[in-house]
């Protein structure tokens, strides 16, 4: 083979890996739950063409003639691929919902899913199977082809790129943008393409000449910020740390509107419009376009309304169509120093600020919902102005936001558009289509008093679209029920304008025979995380006329049909009972964020529970999963992701949590009833999983833990447990601290567990404390640690804190510490008790804990040297946690210091003893009254707690306010601060000496520079 062809069939077989993996995993994703469905089908119908022309390429790049047996081999393998992905593609389009099917196709393509499973299983183990055949016959022609040696470091690459991506998606990354609903035909088209003729459309002739060109300026406006930009680029000097950077923030453009005005639609609109597109790649020139997205939701989890889920959401999306820009992002040796990449937003920032990326790109971002961020809107506003600053030339902003103070003040120099105020036309638009489909259910009103209401609607929506939707669902109920003109008319003017007087109104139209049943599904939606199965909430519903519906349910899965008329029953429920509150289609979920939060007020929980009465929600919820479980067959309930390395959960485990987290945020009742119920819960799940799954097939789990919480939030990574399916309960009730479940009595003896059963003692342990830095409620946490230590488990055991490719591990205790000493606040305290007097005292009791059964004193504090920062009268000094010896303490290797203002108390504590604090100095610190008490415990001596009462909580050493923080804008606040002493901190000079003289010369100075100031003051 010539060394040309040789080097196209390598490229083509790097590509076809790349395609295998791709297809393979989504091929085990496909049956996944919610939503997703249809993305992953639409995905894995890429990847499936994408790999039957990798194929074709490939036997095309081998010789017609002459073929070694090797190369034969190759070609019969890519002619396989070839016919296997060909009939992935068929069975994918068979999946599909048709558009014209309406609700009712949903429910048929989740019965023709489940019909095909066995076809499904077959394709993936086939799949799997060429993809190892692959392997083993590139290892074998690698020692016998020199090329295939580059071959193998290619591949290398290709495989750490994927490491790095994989790490940064998470779960539901682009669940809220699938969830917007796609604008109506016809609406927003204007913004793109300009207002058409007007005769061309009959919402034409009610714009007056004035509004119509003062639209059409609008679109102008939005066209040329989509296709112009600055001319002079500047970028940000990353050489000189003193240069300031300069926002530009002409290249944002700020959306903003009232609630429910069809801001994200509008977003999703433009952000996936081709239009879009053409015109920014005009913007881009020769340069290659990267457009990312990212949608908050308040709703959501963690990482779907935080900055570092913006980033991890924004970096992924740019790092997977440009690869070659992850060593910018994450440098060899920020990833070598644990073996995981941290702090997003930092990475994201390191990308930005490299001149040399925009030399070959440029860059769009669409971000919508900045009002359901969960953070201060801001700083998050600072950030974004920020991200401007890099570049005037290569990166632009798109975003949406209500209108809040901040937003207003913040973006009021950019370019923007008050949606409202624009949509009348699309308003109409939607009502005139929608009124015609409502009068072909009519046969007493007419044409004439159709458009009257179309007219009245229009008036009152005031821009609204989502004041629209819920009115004309109102209307389509009153002509279903035989309602006439004028009793229409009399509906559409008892609607309040308000938002939030409109969801009054509907929850008071609740009929009082309904009330109960409707206020329990919303209390029920209330403590959801997720959206809720439709199956679940039929099952919740029928669970009030029998309460051990679910405990005497047969273990039988439902048959299509049934399945199918459960859904429906279910769905007719949703839309009678809570009067727009809730849609449901495959889930149910709250028409807008809007609603959510309306539910959630004071007075309107109040309403309900008055209701509701005694009623255990919670119970029933519990109860309701259980009926699911029995109810659906394995398919991708149960099993997405669970023999790949996707780090998503399957929807049962998902479900699962939700459960249990609120049984760990809701303090379970002492009665023996309450717990009886639990445990009985706990029962129930565990035989489902016993049936559902195969017995020596371990589930891959994602257990969030908090490695940081500070100022700018709390920040999680994830760990992986993988446990068999009768571990799998063990693990939940650990992670979420059910003490009841080892408790004396209890299912599990967790002293027995660790006799007779090492490994899954160690699953349950791992577990145990990963719920203990991921809840902030520290009673149930010390009543398990109290469980595991007095049946042998060591205070110092190690523990793996990131999932990696190198895991590392960290010595519990130290960790703990370290987080207690450095914690910036009292809100980023560990097991921070606020007002709850309950709480108080829990973090000395975790202290005693931990040296009562043989922790150690390995850490201390080292002070110095000193810093004077340029600029300004600030003299900072060097904080840095270390072992006895002084050397870096094991567990807290990227906690290394921060510097603080050298007149902190407990800076000039530490200068009367020699810029050293030992372990024990730092307990005399927090606890003058106690400390004899815990001496005694790290001297291994015999003694009982002391009767005085315990400190309320640990005293925060080093708060914000007098920390040195490097930038005025940090990309991260939680990481800003932080330094491992190698160098000194941005804009700071360091101080010849670090005495006693050095904090009196500084002082000296700072009297005599402050007569001068005054001076200086006063003749000016």
């Amino acid at each position: 083979m010539e060394a040309l062809a040789a080097v196209g069939l390598a490229s083509n077989i790097l590509q076809f890996i790349d395609c295998g993996y791709k297809v393979v995993r989504i091929a085990k994703e496909l049956y996944g739950s919610g939503s997703e469905e249809t993305q992953f089908n639409a995905e894995a119908t890429l990847a499936a063409q994408e790999m039957r022309q990798l194929s074709k390429r490939l036997i095309k790049d081998l010789p017609t003639a002459n073929l070694t047996e090797d190369e034969e081999a190759l070609c019969e393998l890519a002619q396989n691929c070839d016919l296997l992905s060909g009939k992935l593609l068929v069975l994918l389009e068979s999946l599909k919902t048709k558009e014209s099917q309406g609700k009712l196709g949903i429910v048929r393509t989740a019965v023709r899913n489940v019909r095909k499973k066995n076809e499904r299983d077959q394709l993936q183990a086939s799949l799997d199977n060429y993809r190892r055949q692959l392997s083993i016959q590139i290892g074998y022609m690698s020692r016998t082809r020199s090329f295939f040696l580059s071959l193998h470091e290619l591949i290398e690459t290709r495989l750490r790129q994927n490491a790095v991506l994989h790490q940064l998606r998470y779960p539901r990354m682009h669940y809220r943008f699938d969830n917007v609903e796609p604008a109506h035909r016809e609406t927003f088209e204007w913004l793109l393409h300009g207002l058409p003729d007007p005769a061309s459309l009959s919402s034409q002739k009610y714009m007056t000449a004035r509004h119509r060109q003062a639209k059409q300026q609008k679109h102008r406006e939005f066209v040329d910020w989509l296709r112009k930009g600055v001319d002079t680029p500047t970028t940000g000097d990353t050489s000189n740390f003193h240069t300031p950077r300069t926002p530009h923030k002409e290249n944002i453009f700020h959306i903003s509107g009232k609630p429910g005005a069809g801001k994200s639609t509008l977003m999703k609109f433009v952000c996936g419009n081709q239009t879009t597109m053409e015109h920014l790649k005009a913007w881009a020139g020769d340069k290659r376009l990267i457009c990312a997205r990212a949608f908050f939701w308040r709703l959501g989890e963690g990482e779907q309304k935080s900055l570092a889920g913006l980033a991890n959401c924004l970096l992924h999306q740019i790092l997977t169509a440009a690869p070659d820009l992850i060593p910018v992002a994450f440098p060899e040796a920020r990833q070598s120093e644990s073996g995981e990449i941290m702090w997003y937003s930092e990475a994201l920032d390191r990308l930005l600020e490299d001149s040399r990326v925009f030399e070959k790109y440029k860059m769009v971002f669409f971000i919508d919902g900045l009002d359901e961020f969960q953070g201060r809107p801001i700083e998050l506003t600072r950030k974004i102005i920020g991200w401007t600053a890099y570049s005037s030339v290569g990166i632009k902003i798109c975003l949406s936001s209500r209108e809040w103070n901040e937003f207003e003040v913040g973006f009021s120099d950019c370019p923007r558009l008050r949606i409202h105020e624009w949509t009348r036309d699309d308003i109409r638009i939607f009502v005139r289509d929608n009124i015609q489909d409502i009068g072909d259910l009519s046969t007493s009103i007419g044409e004439d008093e159709l458009d009257s209401i179309a007219r009245t609607l229009v008036y009152k929506a005031e821009g609204v679209f989502l004041w629209v939707r819920v009115v004309l669902a109102a209307i389509e109920q009153g002509v279903l029920n035989g309602d006439d003109f004028q009793g229409l008319q009399k509906k559409i003017i008892a609607f309040p304008a308000e938002l939030r007087d409109l969801y009054q109104h509907l929850l008071d139209s609740i009929p009082e025979y309904d009330r109960e049943n409707a206020f329990a599904a919303l209390s029920f939606a209330g403590f959801r995380i997720r959206d809720i199965c439709l199956l679940q909430y039929k099952f919740f519903s029928d669970l009030a006329k029998d309460r051990d519906l679910a405990t005497n349910m047969s273990t039988q899965e439902l048959s299509g049909e049934e399945l199918k008329r459960l859904l429906i029953n279910a769905r007719r429920q949703i839309n009678g009972r809570c009067k727009g509150h809730y849609i449901g289609d495959e889930h149910v979920r709250f028409m807008h964020s809007t609603a959510a939060k309306f539910i959630g007020e004071k007075q309107v929980q109040d309403t309900v529970r008055a209701y509701l009465g005694d009623m255990d929600i919670l119970d029933r919820a519990c109860q309701s999963l259980i009926a699911v479980a029995k109810s659906i067959r394995a398919g991708g309930y149960y099993f997405k992701g669970r023999l790949n390395e996707s780090a998503f959960d399957p929807r049962f485990i998902l479900d699962l949590d939700d459960m249990m987290r609120k049984f760990s945020l809701d303090s379970l009742s002492d009665t023996a009833h309450s717990k009886k119920r639990l445990l009985a819960f706990l029962e129930g799940i565990d035989r489902v999983v016993k049936l559902k799954y195969d017995a020596d097939v371990a589930i891959s789990l994602n257990v969030k833990v908090e490695y940081r919480k500070t100022i700018a939030g709390r920040f999680f990574n994830s760990q992986n447990i993988r446990a068999l399916p009768s571990e799998l309960v063990l693990v939940f009730v650990a992670h979420f601290q059910v003490v009841e479940y080892f408790e004396k009595g209890g299912p599990c003896d967790f002293r027995a567990l660790l006799a007779a059963n090492p490994e899954a003692a160690e699953l349950v342990t791992r577990a145990a404390f990963s719920g203990v830095f991921k809840y902030s409620e520290g009673r149930r946490s010390l009543e398990m640690l109290t469980i595991l230590f007095e049946a042998g488990i060591s205070p110092k055991v190690r523990f793996q804190l990131h999932r990696s490719s190198t895991p590392i591990s960290y010595q519990l205790w130290n960790w703990i510490f370290t987080r207690l000493v450095l914690a910036e606040s009292t809100a980023g305290m560990l097991w921070d008790a606020g007002n709850d007097d309950r709480r108080k005292g829990d973090q000395y009791k975790l202290i005693e804990l931990f040296l009562r059964y043989g922790a150690g004193e390995e850490v201390r504090l080292e002070f110095g040297p000193c810093y004077e920062v340029i600029g300004a009268s600030r003299l900072v000094v060097l904080v840095r946690v270390g072992g006895p010896s002084g050397t870096p303490i094991d567990g807290v290797a990227f906690l290394r210091g921060i510097c603080v203002d050298y007149q902190l108390d407990i800076v000039c504590y530490a200068r009367k003893r020699g810029g050293v604090l030992s372990f024990r100095d730092i307990l005399a610190y927090w606890f003058p009254d106690d400390c004899d008490h815990l001496y005694a415990l790290l001297d291994g001596k015999s003694c009982t707690s002391p009767t005085n009462a315990h400190p309320d909580k640990v005293p925060v050493l080093f708060p914000t306010e007098s920390r040195y923080i490097e930038d005025s804008q940090p990309a991260d606040r939680s990481s800003q601060y932080l330094f491992d002493g190698s160098r000194p901190p941005k804009h700071c000079r360091q101080c010849f000496a670090h005495s006693e003289k050095c904090f009196a010369d500084f002082e000296e100075r700072s009297r005599n520079e402050a007569p001068v100031q005054v001076r200086e003051s006063l003749g000016s």
